[in-house]
């Protein structure tokens, strides 16, 4: 690799490393007071009195996002994402056994056993994690445009096309449940592979 290239190489590869991250606690504040201006333009200051450009202004939507974003992920990470898991354990869908102690004592050591097989290489955890944040965001999207669709001012987009966004949203909601099951199947596969390093 040219000496030029190396300074890139280590950007690139820092961003891909954070970008669970990023999903977690910042993406989706933006996206939530993005879709709030859309639907509520009356509770954001006109841009013509109000300019925002101000870094006070941008400090506080800053904060604002930050806030909300961590709590509708945090409520999206242990309510409804676990809430759906347990309902997916109950199926029989690959990841937690049934063991016949109970779905939290499953999940404890199906989680121990993720976190403390040392032969399951670093990419394969970043890449279950990159997942599930995914399919986190996948839900807080379908989420906002459910609850924006429903409530709105008059005349704003979500107002506008109210029927096709709720559709939309479902969908979406639906292609979460989806992805969250194939990454359960996925982080199974990584786990079996880790406990069996002779099978390389």
């Amino acid at each position: 690799m040219p000496q030029d290239d190396k300074p890139n190489a280590g950007i690139v590869q820092t961003i891909t490393d954070n970008l669970g991250t990023f999903f977690r606690h910042l993406f989706p504040g933006v996206l939530i007071i993005g879709a709030a201006y859309v639907a509520h333009k009356s509770w954001f200051p006109c841009p013509e009195s109000h300019p925002w450009e101000s870094w006070q202004h941008v400090l506080i939507a800053a904060a604002i996002a930050l806030a909300v974003g961590n709590i509708w992920f945090a409520v999206n990470r242990y309510v409804i994402h676990q809430s759906i898991d347990f309902v997916l354990y109950r199926c029989g869908v690959k990841g937690p056994r049934k063991s016949g102690l109970g779905y939290f004592d499953d999940l404890g050591k199906y989680v121990a056993k993720s976190q403390c097989i040392l032969e399951i290489p670093p990419q394969a955890r970043q890449h279950v994690a990159f997942r599930a944040s995914s399919v986190l965001l996948l839900y807080i999207a379908a989420e906002i445009g459910l609850l924006f669709s429903l409530w709105n001012e008059a005349g704003s987009l979500f107002a506008q096309y109210k029927l096709g966004i709720i559709i939309g949203s479902i969908v979406l909601f639906i292609a979460g449940i989806w992805q969250q099951i194939i990454t359960r199947y996925i982080d199974d596969h990584i786990i079996e592979f880790g406990r069996k390093p002779e099978s390389r």
